[in-house]
């Protein structure tokens, strides 16, 4: 199965928005109300006012299968972490800073109707890293940082991310950009 990325931008540019947010209405992830809340009705908002851009992973169908959205963020270095991990997170000329600038995925979802088949993590963060290593040719940056709930936090270790704090119901896990 042949998958792409289109940046929500664009699909709006190519359908209108009225038919883009009907198209992203149909979104499902009953699992994760929060997620498919984001979709069907953030999603444009945040892409119009700048603070986010948000990726449809479609099949050769133009079906939507999931979506991501990355940001810009700053975290907090959290106490007792190790000084060989402050000191890579800070990275040089940042020696005393509390908080480090970094990207963010944001949402990641897969719709109800794909199956695991059709769309896997490693698709999701094989997209992801394609555009912030774009960006960061341009502008830096040390990590991308995602926070989870406890039940993904394997799953996103498997994937090269690294847990350093956790704050509440969330985790926070990076993955350095090397």
């Amino acid at each position: 199965m042949r998958l792409e990325c289109t940046e929500l931008r664009e699909f709006i540019d190519l359908v209108g928005e009225d038919r883009a947010l009907q198209a992203l209405s149909s979104f499902s992830v009953k699992r994760n109300p929060d997620v498919e809340n984001f979709i069907r009705t953030n999603a444009v908002a945040y892409e119009k006012s700048d603070n986010a851009r948000t990726y449809l992973v479609t099949n050769e169908n133009d079906d939507i299968l999931g979506y991501f959205s990355l940001a810009l963020s700053v975290v907090d270095i959290p106490p007792g972490i190790s000084k060989a991990m402050m000191k890579k997170m800070r990275g040089f000329g940042r020696y005393s800073a509390d908080s480090v600038p970094c990207y963010l995925l944001g949402q990641l979802a897969r719709d109800d109707n794909a199956s695991h088949d059709d769309l896997m993590m490693r698709d999701f963060i094989d997209f992801a890293i394609e555009y912030i290593m774009a960006a960061k040719q341009y502008v830096g940056g040390r990590f991308l940082l995602i926070d989870c709930v406890d039940d993904l936090v394997e799953l996103y270790e498997k994937h090269d991310f690294i847990k350093i704090n956790k704050t509440g119901d969330l985790n926070q896990l990076i993955m350095f950009l090397e």
